[in-house]
């Protein structure tokens, strides 16, 4: 059964897509973290419950 943070996941790309090639942790309904450290992402998000941790692509502008 997918979570809360899994289905504000899906629902939310756009809020997603502003962090390139970073680490995002989801508390919640809310990005409670993020950066290129996993460690550090997942210490900070942490601190307000259980995160899920997304890693987001950078999108690859070579591609037509």
């Amino acid at each position: 059964m997918p979570t809360k943070e899994y289905k504000w996941l899906v629902d939310h790309p756009d809020v997603v897509a502003r962090y390139p090639d970073e680490y995002v942790a989801i508390v919640g309904e809310a990005v409670a973290a993020h950066g290129k450290d996993l460690e550090t992402v997942f210490t900070e998000a942490s601190k307000k419950g259980e995160p899920l941790i997304h890693k987001v692509r950078a999108a690859d502008k070579d591609v037509c």
